[in-house]
């Protein structure tokens, strides 16, 4: 394992262990790398599990307050649903978390532990297409009845709509606006309101119209082509109009 500790002038950062959890049925976290740029620091991590399939909750602590509470300016490989493998990274802005006043040692540690969703979602796996401005009654199992949840819609990694505010009675109906923009990469993360760690991510799904677009203008189109008609078509020479108009009078 190699371990970088050096003094940035903000803060030295201790490895506290190498091998910081592992348990009987091969699990196993092992930072194997950290590294400083700026007041950032780069934390290289191997995730080992015997069992194919499963996920983790992975978060880091300081001594700053004796490994109590999650650091909260962390990104990447970090948080809920992390799949095993080799070389995950994260990074921690010391920076934003402590404030740039802050000259001290801490030490950091990484823990991880099985991810089980605190709802579950019954039949949204095969939901793969929701149109606009149709209700849809979503379905779950779980969590407690005091849990309050938000239903967020994300589009990637961007969060265009929330849900607010709905009680765990385990059924909502659910109707998607019209402005909700159509396209792919669409899923909810289901959150309770007071809990962060109780996260569900719904597999993804297409937002459609619910009228499809070309079906809009053939209305119009049709309309379109009975107006040139009557506008193009000429009366016959035998036919008579009041409003034609007659022929001058000669001067004879």
């Amino acid at each position: 394992m190699k371990r970088l500790l050096k003094n940035y002038g903000l803060v030295a950062v201790m490895l506290l262990l190498s091998g910081i959890w592992q348990k009987a049925d091969a699990q196993t976290i092992q930072i194997t790398n950290i590294e400083f740029d700026q007041n950032q620091v780069h934390l290289t991590y191997n995730l080992e599990d015997s069992i194919v399939g499963r996920y983790y909750t992975i978060r880091l602590y300081s001594s700053e307050d004796n490994f109590l509470n999650p650091l909260e300016k962390v990104s990447k490989e970090v948080g809920m649903e992390i799949k095993p493998g080799y070389g995950k990274e994260l990074i921690w802005d010391a920076g934003k978390e402590f404030g740039s006043s802050f000259n001290g040692k801490v030490a950091l540690e990484i823990r991880g532990r099985v991810f089980i969703p605190f709802i579950n979602m019954e039949g949204f796996e095969d939901i793969q297409i929701l149109k606009r401005r149709r209700d849809y009654n979503i379905i779950w199992t779980g969590g407690r009845p005091q849990n309050i949840l938000n239903f967020n819609l994300y589009k990637g990694d961007k969060k265009v709509q929330t849900f607010p505010n709905i009680a765990n009675v385990g059924h909502y109906k659910l109707h998607l606006p019209a402005h909700t923009k159509p396209g792919k990469d669409y899923r909810f993360v289901i959150a309770d309101t007071k809990n962060t760690d109780e996260v569900v991510r719904t597999s993804q799904f297409r937002v459609k119209r619910k009228v499809p677009l070309v079906l809009k203008f053939v209305p119009v189109a049709i309309l379109g082509g009975a107006v040139a008609y009557f506008l193009g078509k000429s009366p016959s020479s035998n036919s008579t109009s009041e409003f034609s108009i007659p022929d001058p009078i000669s001067p004879n």
